[in-house]
């Protein structure tokens, strides 16, 4: 794993666990309070030295293309959990990024489908502009549990406004596992490739949507707005497995 990719990725866990971490990496609406989550002190995922996740997980089944203004479609996490031990307080944070650099919060809206109904992400904005999803549940979802050896599958619903900008964006996944007395420590425990699609017009102007959604490397780096978070959050440090 990149060094860059590691870091540009840790910022998500700033988001699920520093309570200033939104306002240091710019959320334009000020930080969201500490989640209050149950707690969780000794929650563990896997062997901490290993250079592997614990958590392995996939993006599929998502369209290649979203209408600006058009309604949620749907794609799938999958979670699996690669140890003995049951996996707990685990929450999914995608990044998107759009090649702009000119999509906001407002532009989208996301659902999660877990036990007990339907939940929305918390939508965070970096000063480089790309768009954090927190699987939380505006604070009230307490993680997804992975049992030993098992898996789930997450179901997502996705959509974007009229006022959306145009072109391709990319989704990356990390997940994270909430710790703490109050779900305010985290550690990186898996994530998922990029998957790419187009968002477009409600008539579909655009003359290079692709046939199929492309799951795979993305073709422009992460801003350096994950590093600076990092540097700013301070306290939150990361095992050497998850900057390999």
């Amino acid at each position: 794993m990149r060094l860059r990719k590691a870091l540009a990725l840790t910022a998500v866990l700033l988001v699920c666990a520093a309570p200033t971490a939104a306002a240091d990496i710019g959320t334009g609406g000020g930080a969201r309070p500490a989640p209050a989550l149950p707690s969780r002190a000794h929650a563990t995922c896997g062997d901490g030295k290993s250079p592997a996740f614990p958590i392995g997980a996939r993006i599929r089944g998502g369209p290649a293309v979203y209408r600006a203004g058009g309604a949620p479609q749907t794609w799938l996490l999958d979670l699996t959990n690669t140890t003995g031990d049951t996996c707990t307080a685990i929450h999914p944070v995608v990044v998107l990024t759009d090649q702009a650099r000119a999509l906001r919060p407002a532009h989208l809206r996301m659902e999660f489908d877990a036990p007990g109904g339907s939940y929305p992400v918390s939508l965070e904005r970096t000063d480089r502009d790309e768009i954090i999803a927190v699987f939380d549940g505006g604070d009230a979802f307490p993680g997804f549990s992975v049992g030993a050896g098992g898996s789930l599958t997450v179901k997502v619903r996705l959509a974007f406004s009229g006022a959306a900008p145009h072109g391709e964006v990319l989704a990356d996944a990390a997940l994270v596992q909430r710790k703490g007395e109050h779900g305010d420590d985290g550690e990186w425990v898996g994530e998922a490739g990029g998957y790419r699609f187009s968002v477009e017009g409600p008539d579909g102007e655009s003359a290079d949507a692709a046939s199929l959604a492309h799951t795979g490397p993305r073709d422009w780096a992460y801003g350096t707005a994950a590093l600076a978070a990092l540097t700013a959050g301070g306290g939150l440090l990361l095992g050497a497995r998850r900057l390999r």
